[in-house]
């Protein structure tokens, strides 16, 4: 009998207790990718998705001139990170200097 791989790691993954941990690697992943989307390199480069939890993404920033930068960006950046995750992922992004 043929078994959905896609479910049974699912299963296996919800068992270890693992998933949470998964979904703030790809929360974080898909905070870089959108940045760089929508700001410099440059400016990426400068930021560091540090922590993921209960629907808040903490970034690391350099100066506190950057973090008022991407406060005004902030509501397109959790728009595109929501897309990105194919939910309601990022409610609130902290910045931290």
């Amino acid at each position: 009998m043929l078994h959905s791989i896609s479910g049974d790691l699912k299963k296996s993954i919800s068992k270890a207790g693992i998933s949470r941990e998964i979904e703030a690697f790809q929360v974080c992943d898909f905070w870089q990718k959108t940045i760089k989307g929508i700001f410099t390199e440059e400016i990426a480069d400068k930021t560091q998705a540090i922590k993921y939890k209960n629907g808040t993404l903490t970034v690391a920033v350099l100066n506190s001139v950057l973090a008022q930068e991407l406060k005004f960006k902030e509501e397109e950046i959790k728009e595109e990170i929501n897309k990105k995750a194919k939910y309601n992922a990022v409610r609130k992004i902290r910045f931290e200097i």
